[in-house]
């Protein structure tokens, strides 16, 4: 029970700041208690093989770098975690530099070692003018008061050191903020200056092949067409590409505001129908009315049906039905979009959100951006994202729903973000 009331008391006093103070405020109160003339502390370096003058009072500066007190045999029983009393320091052998304690005017030394969860941590000195002796009970009083002072020296270096750790961390994470930067900036770069070439010469084959395609064998017209398709999907990794170093960068942050729920889904409705009528696909709602406004960026989350809609059209085959559907549910707005597509497997579904994550990764189409872009949406609008295959209720297709909270607000961390974005922004 004792050390558990030293540990407490200590973590207290630790708590409290002023460390080296109320160290020297014990060992001032300790020397006036034992009517001792002076208190000095040292603690135990290099694994035990130097002792390092700490804390004193009473005592003169040029009497503690004299340095060791007692001979080596006697020093190693104190350090061993035995207190250690010279009751007359001018015939006691095991007392070396007695010339320079008769100047000091001490006549007694009380040796007693501190300890802390490692061990020794210590050696806390008392130094009396006149020849003192102290009782068991004293002894054990004296002991608690040096393993106090061991006990918040080590939880004091254990605070310095983890405050230490944590500045290293937070410079860490700043280095890293800033080489993320920098990456999705070269990002946007490189993708960016891909997309024009390939748009030119995307638009050469297509003119080619609508021009001159009956002046052109059919396996050359067939070969333009492949790389037609081939273009476009390229064309579409460096659309997403674009998007994420976009997402990543905060640009999201920036389209805050407050929009309509109704409008968003008009839109995105309407957007939808253009992408499945083409493929023979009916786009179906189930809107419970009214919905609210929330603090969002409207173009992201039309993004994020439109996205959702896509990649149910790419594997819902034609005559199938999509559904959307939106409600309100307590303070957040919950949108679902459902398919009778083919599914997702089981092994797979815990993966779809990852990025660069094809069901099929021999598929040509796709980029496996996709979701893991609506994920990022989500996220930046702390809402929640998940994937039900097959639908519970039909056991056919799959249902994506996500919530977005009614009061999304930004965090401490999207705050820094926006402030970055907007400094590099402001120095171009």
């Amino acid at each position: 029970m004792r050390r558990q009331i030293i540990r407490e008391i200590a973590r207290a006093v630790v708590s409290a700041g002023g460390v080296e103070n109320i160290i020297r405020s014990l060992a001032e109160a300790t020397s006036r208690g034992t009517g001792a003339k002076g208190c000095s502390m040292l603690v135990v370096r290099d694994e035990g093989e130097r002792l390092e003058p700490g804390i004193s009072c009473g005592v003169s500066g040029p009497y503690l770098q004299r340095g060791q007190v007692i001979a080596d045999h006697a020093l190693r029983q104190v350090l061993r975690g035995n207190p250690l009393f010279v009751w007359d320091v001018n015939g006691d052998p095991r007392i070396i530099h007695r010339e320079e304690l008769r100047r000091e005017g001490i006549s007694s030394i009380v040796f007693l070692p501190f300890r802390d969860s490692r061990g020794i941590r210590g050696v806390m000195r008392l130094y009396f003018e006149e020849a003192k002796r102290f009782n068991r009970e004293d002894i054990d009083f004296l002991s608690s008061v040096a393993e106090l002072c061991g006990t918040i020296l080590e939880m004091a270096e254990e605070r310095e050191s983890a405050t230490r750790d944590a500045e290293e961390v937070r410079r860490s994470l700043l280095r890293m903020r800033d080489e993320r930067r920098h990456f999705l900036s070269f990002l946007s770069m490189v993708t960016h200056d891909l997309k024009s070439p390939l748009v030119a010469v995307q638009g050469y084959l297509k003119l080619l092949l609508r021009k001159a395609a009956n002046r052109l064998d059919d396996r050359l017209v067939e070969g333009i067409r492949r790389s037609i398709q081939r273009l476009d999907g390229m064309m579409e990794l460096i659309s997403d590409l674009l998007e994420l170093s976009r997402l990543e960068s905060g640009q999201i942050l920036a389209e805050l505001k407050t929009v309509s729920w109704e409008e968003v889904l008009s839109a995105a409705v309407e957007m939808a129908h253009e992408l499945a009528e083409p493929k023979g696909i009916n786009v179906a709602t189930e809107i419970r009315h009214p919905l609210p406004e929330v603090f969002a960026s409207d173009v992201r989350l039309q993004q994020l049906i439109l996205n959702l809609v896509s990649n149910s059209v790419r594997y819902t085959p034609r005559g199938g039905k999509i559904t959307i559907r939106a409600r309100r549910e307590d303070d957040a707005v919950t949108v679902s979009v459902e398919d009778e597509g083919t599914g997702i497997e089981p092994e797979k579904l815990p993966h779809i959100f990852e990025e660069f994550y094809k069901g099929d990764p021999d598929s040509p189409e796709g980029t496996g951006l996709g979701l893991s872009i609506c994920k990022r949406i989500v996220d930046m609008h702390h809402g929640e994202i998940w994937a039900e295959s097959p639908v519970p209720e039909t056991g056919i297709g799959t249902r994506v729903t996500f919530t977005i909270p009614v009061g999304v607000t930004c965090s401490l961390e999207d705050r820094w973000i926006m402030e970055s974005h907007h400094e590099v922004t402001d120095s171009d």
